[in-house]
Parts: structure tokens; C-alpha cells; sequence
């Protein structure tokens, strides 16, 4: 990046980052919504121990509060305690301190954090938007800002789907520009995430399976049958044309004579800040002349039943009237777009399906496992525990689809706080909940727990905040919207200072005592968050051999299942030569430490979140007489490499 540039992006930032990196809004829920909560959870705990109860099962054993402190935390925040908040907690004499943790962990960065790794997938967000010349961050700007207000999910999604105008006015309009060109698949997606109904192969044929038709699966389809992914200035978009004079306004903040003197004094190099300043004028009409898809409704658009159409029910190339593929009409008004029908539609609170589809998806999520699977196309009928599914999509519309709030619920029932079930369910649905099953940490908590081993703030490094079209309002403002539309190189912030700390292609200029370090030479590992990094993580990343998701598809799209490459990257890859080497956080941590009995006991407090037993302890000063770095790296190696470290218990 040129000078010009860096001294452009860090003034902007630090004028910024104050508000965009405030900590996310508090759990404070009023006293009628925690009522809610209180009686939710009784009646959920009600739901499982009358299951329980006839089919003569009890609950497995209670989680100890070192079991309990890693799984709200990994849950939570998406990676393990470090050595000092596990300690505060287990000292902590407090009657209630379980729901204290919750509170707090549900008010963290980390939340927001984790929750967006959570979503991104389901949403399959990738840095670069697939056909487009932009990238995605105002989309995943938008996305993380919502869950850091704490925004409903029913307005979130209604927010996406009904979303017009480019992402440059509205970044929520993301969601569509993700399939651009598949608006059938669009469609199919929408079902599998929104209404656990996976219709996809009604899209060729009917549904060998169910009761729906290759003609319904194109009626629930012609709600989105107007919208139109096209330029800016497209034909039908009576909002591009308004755009278009918004952009025109902002455009002439580059050549106010302020701004000019300023980059000017800047640059230093009058001729060349000209020059600089000509080529962003160019960059920002190239948007104006509409270069950039925008999501609109144009009434001549529509999506006719395909000419191969076989059935004798309708011709080939006839148009139908839209009609919900479960349940039924919830009203709303007639004269809106068909869009913001479906979307109406989609997100109400009477919509049953779309209740179940976010609790049942919710309640996976911490238990490892749905009350109804497969999450994409559940089936009541085949679900052990009716009631606890419908008590679970009747509390959240109850909480107003306050997705704090419902975790609140799930974590503070019996089942979430007893130990795991190990043993596998003889059949998909069988499972009554005497406790979560045995999960496997995913790919974002396993790098995420490295990170909090690594570093001291793992969350102090991330990706810039964008801002939108309508955020610009001089020319520094306009120079960072032309940077988050037009350029796709991974670039890293210090929050606390608004510095400009990184940029691919460029020198690493962060401090390696934080989050970038570097060992063999030139090879270099970016120690931020998984939701700062490039999503997905590039091929061969440390995400990507331990099963993230490439963001192609809903189902089946991240793993949690061993392998080789997993295997060679524990043993001797990067992160681990970094973790066990000894400037790393976890060393710095033991230097000041001379027993070798308490050195072992911080490792395991720190890596497994637990006290050795009494046979580790004895094993380990046999092996520890020294105490020296290299029986330290030993130890940590041999945690690390351990099941129990990327295993919820």
C-alpha cells in the first residue's frame, strides 16, 4: 500500500473505531423478558424429564464448575478460558455464579465474535462475492454490527430478504448479491436455513419423497421471481436512479479545496497527490456509471416454469401465482413487492416453521445435536420429544426472537448443565437430551483457543469497519468507501488505537508480542480471530485442515471429522511450533513461576482447563526434575495433542 493510502485509511479509521469497536450492547434484559426466561426454562427442563421419566432414564452426572467454565466459555465466545478468567471463576464463592459468567460472556466481543463464525456459514459468506467485482465487507460489517445491537433475528432476516439497493446503501442487500445468477438455488438455500425444509429437489421434478410439487416449488419461488441482480442504473430500479444522484453528491466532496490541500500536505508531493487524487475520482464515476449489481424488483423479471416442464397439471413457460410452500397466508399488505411479502411472511411470529427452524437450529448448537435432524429438513412426525421442540419455537417467539436471550434459556436448563453423552444414538432421532452430546470443538474454536493461548488479546487485531454510501460526508469518507468496494486485500486494525497494523502484500508492522509472529524464515501466521480473517481461510490454512466450511454450501458444509493433515499440523505445524516456543504468551506466563508442580499446574489449567490428578502430578515431576523450556514445550505439546483438548465434555 502506498503512503498516500496508509496516511488516508489510518486518519479515516481513528476517526471511526471508537463507536464501531465499542463493547456490544449489555445483557440487561427488562424484568418481564427475564420472567420469560426463568419460566422458559422450567418448562423445557419439564419437557425432558417426562420424556425421560417414561422411557425410565435420568439425567447424566452434573458438570464440576472446571467442565462447566470451558463449555460456556467455548459455547460463548468461541475458544477456551485463559489461565486468569478460569481461576477467577472457580474462586468465586458467589451462589450464583453460573448465571454471572452467562451475563457477562453473553456481553462480550467474543459473543459477537463466535456468533458471526456461526452465521457466516450458514449464510456461506465469502470475503469476495462470487461474479462480482466487490468484496464482502459491508455485508459482514452489517451482519457483525447486528449482532453486536443485539437485533432480532426475525428483523435480521427480514432485513435480507427483503433488501433492495446496492450493498453500497444497503449492505444487507449482500445476502442476495451471494447467489447472483442461481435464483432457484437461492431459493433452496432460503428453505433449508429459514424453514428446515429442504425442497431443493422439487426444482427438477416432484419431490419423490414428499408431498411437494415441481409446480409449487416454483409458485413459492415466484416470490423472488421480480428480483433482479443487475447494475446500478438497471431498468426497474426506481432506488438505483436516486442512487445514482447520491453517488454523483458524494463524488464532489474529492474535489473540495480543503480535502485537496489536505492530501496535498499529506503526500508531501503535490504532482503525485494530484495524480492519486485523479485516479480516485475515476474509480468513484466508474461506480456512479452503475458498475456495481444492485438488488432490485423489476416487474418484467419473473421465473416461468421451465421448458422441460413434464407434468400435466401446467404448460412449460407458465408464469404462476406466488403461492408459501408450508403453512399459510399471515396477511400483510398486498401492495408491497412480492419480496417484502415473502419476507413479511417468512419472519412472523405465527410462521411455526420459522420458530422451529432457528430454536431447533439454536438448541444444536450448544447440544451438539437438534431435537429434530437433520436441521435442514426436519420432520416432526419422526422426532423422539414433540413437545420439547414445540416449547422450544414457542420461547423464542416468546423472547422475541432475542437470540441472547434464548441461549440465556439453554444454557440454564438440567440437560446442557450435565456431563456429555458419549454413547451414540442408536437412531437419528432417539436421542432424549440426559445431558449435550460429545462434541468436537469446531474449526473457528480450535484456531480461536490457539489464538487465546498465543496472545493476550486475541480480539485487539481486526479487520477495518466499513462504512456505507450514506456514511460519506467528506472526502477521507469517500476515499474508504471506494477502498471497501473496489480493493480485496486483507488488511488488520488495532482496535485500541485505530492504527493501520497490516496489509496483504505488505511488511507486518504489528508488534510480534501481540498477534503477528513469524518463524522458518519468511513464512508468516496472522494470530487474529477467525471471524478477522479471510473467510473462508485460504487453502492449506490451519481452518481449512480442520474442516471449515468453503462457504459453498448449507449442508455438509464444515466437518469436525479427524484426519491425516490434522494429525501433521498438531504434531509439527506452525501454530504449535509458535505455542510451544518460548516467547509465546503461555511461556511468558510460567517465567516468573520457580515450582515445576505449579508450572504443571497452570499448563493443564490453561490448555485442558482442569487440575492435573494426582497421578499427573506425579508423573510430571518425574519428568519435569528441570523445569527447563523444553520440558515446558514437551508438556504443552503433549496437551495439545491430547482428545481431551478439542473435545466439550
Amino acid at each position: 500500500m502506498h503512503l498516500f493510502r496508509k496516511l488516508i485509511f489510518i486518519c479515516l479509521f481513528s476517526h471511526f473505531f471508537w463507536t464501531i469497536y465499542a463493547r456490544p450492547a449489555a445483557f440487561n434484559p427488562s424484568k418481564e423478558k427475564v420472567q420469560i426466561m426463568r419460566v422458559a426454562v422450567q418448562r423445557i427442563n419439564g419437557a425432558i424429564e417426562e420424556k425421560l421419566k417414561g422411557e425410565n432414564l435420568a439425567y447424566n452426572t452434573e458438570l464440576n464448575d472446571f467442565m462447566f467454565a470451558r463449555r460456556v466459555f467455548v459455547d460463548l465466545t468461541g475458544t477456551i478460558p485463559t489461565y486468569e478468567e478460569l481461576v477467577q471463576f472457580i474462586n468465586d464463592e458467589s451462589a450464583n455464579k453460573r448465571t454471572f459468567l452467562i451475563n457477562r460472556l453473553l456481553a462480550s466481543e467474543g459473543y459477537v465474535s463466535t456468533s458471526y463464525n456461526y452465521f457466516a456459514d450458514l449464510l456461506r459468506i465469502q470475503t469476495k462475492i462470487p461474479g462480482e467485482k466487490m468484496n464482502s465487507a459491508l455485508f459482514t460489517g452489517w451482519l457483525k454490527d447486528s449482532l453486536h445491537q443485539d437485533k432480532p433475528y426475525n428483523l435480521m432476516v427480514y432485513e435480507m430478504v427483503s433488501a433492495s439497493g446496492s450493498i453500497m446503501e444497503n449492505p444487507a442487500t449482500g445476502y442476495h448479491l451471494r447467489d447472483k445468477d442461481m435464483k432457484l438455488d437461492h431459493v433452496a438455500f432460503m428453505t433449508k436455513i429459514f424453514l428446515a425444509k429442504d425442497i431443493a429437489c422439487a426444482q427438477c421434478h416432484d419431490h419423490p419423497s414428499e408431498d411437494w410439487t415441481q409446480k409449487e416449488y416454483y409458485s413459492f419461488a415466484s416470490f423472488l421471481g421480480e428480483l433482479k441482480i443487475g447494475s446500478g442504473t438497471g431498468k426497474g430500479s426506481k432506488r438505483s436512479k436516486s442512487q445514482k444522484r447520491i453517488l454523483v453528491d458524494k463524488e464532489k466532496h474529492l474535489h473540495h479545496p480543503e480535502f485537496r490541500a489536505a492530501v496535498r500536505e499529506k503526500y508531501k508531493n503535490f504532482s503525485e497527490a494530484d495524480r492519486k487524487l485523479k485516479a480516485l475520482r475515476k474509480e468513484f464515476n466508474h461506480i456512479t456509471d452503475g458498475q456495481f449489481a444492485s438488488a432490485f424488483d423489476d416487474p418484467k423479471s419473473n421465473l416461468p416454469l421451465p421448458a422441460d416442464y413434464q407434468y400435466d397439471n401446467a404448460k412449460p413457460g407458465d408464469l404462476l401465482k406466488p403461492a408459501f410452500i408450508v403453512g399459510k397466508s399471515l396477511g400483510g399488505s398486498r401492495s408491497k413487492s412480492k419480496r417484502e411479502q415473502l419476507a413479511y411472511w417468512l419472519t412472523h411470529p405465527d410462521n411455526g416453521w420459522f420458530a422451529l427452524a432457528i430454536a431447533n437450529r439454536m438448541w444444536a448448537r450448544f447440544m451438539g445435536k437438534g431435537v429434530a435432524e437433520p436441521l435442514h429438513n426436519v420432520e416432526i412426525k419422526k422426532c423422539a420429544n414433540p413437545l420439547l421442540l414445540k416449547t422450544l419455537a414457542e420461547v423464542i417467539v416468546a423472547l422475541d426472537f432475542d437470540l441472547r436471550a434464548f441461549s440465556w434459556v439453554i444454557l440454564h436448563t438440567q440437560s446442557y448443565n450435565r456431563l456429555a453423552t458419549r454413547k451414540k444414538p442408536s437412531k437419528e432421532n432417539d436421542y432424549l437430551f440426559t445431558g449435550p452430546t460429545l462434541r468436537r470443538m469446531s474449526a473457528e474454536q480450535i484456531w480461536d483457543s490457539l489464538v487465546t493461548l498465543l496472545v493476550k488479546d486475541p480480539l485487539r487485531y481486526r479487520q477495518p469497519a466499513p462504512i456505507s454510501l450514506l456514511e460519506v460526508n467528506d472526502g477521507w469518507t469517500a476515499f474508504q468507501f471506494i477502498e471497501n468496494l473496489t480493493d480485496d486485500k486483507y488488511r488488520l486494525v488495532d482496535s485500541s488505537t485505530g492504527d493501520l497494523v497490516l496489509t496483504e502484500g505488505d511488511a507486518y508492522s504489528a508488534s510480534s508480542e501481540q498477534t503477528l509472529m513469524s518463524k522458518k524464515g519468511s513464512k508468516r501466521l496472522i494470530l487474529a480471530r477467525a471471524s478477522e480473517l479471510p473467510q473462508p481461510a485460504p487453502a492449506g490454512h490451519f481452518l481449512q485442515k480442520f474442516g471449515q466450511s468453503e462457504r459453498l454450501f448449507v449442508v455438509g458444509s464444515s466437518n469436525k471429522v479427524g484426519s491425516v493433515p490434522q494429525l501433521m499440523e498438531l504434531m509439527n505445524g506452525f501454530p504449535t511450533e509458535v505455542l510451544t516456543s518460548s516467547d509465546s504468551l503461555i511461556f511468558k506466563k510460567l517465567q516468573k513461576i520457580t515450582s515445576p508442580r505449579k508450572k504443571a499446574e497452570v499448563v493443564f489449567l490453561s490448555i485442558l482447563n482442569r487440575l492435573p490428578t494426582e497421578d499427573e502430578k506425579n508423573l510430571l515431576l518425574q519428568e519435569m526434575k528441570s523445569s527447563n523450556s523444553e520440558d515446558l514445550a514437551d508438556l504443552i505439546w503433549a496437551l495439545l495433542n491430547t482428545p481431551e483438548f478439542f473435545f466439550i465434555k
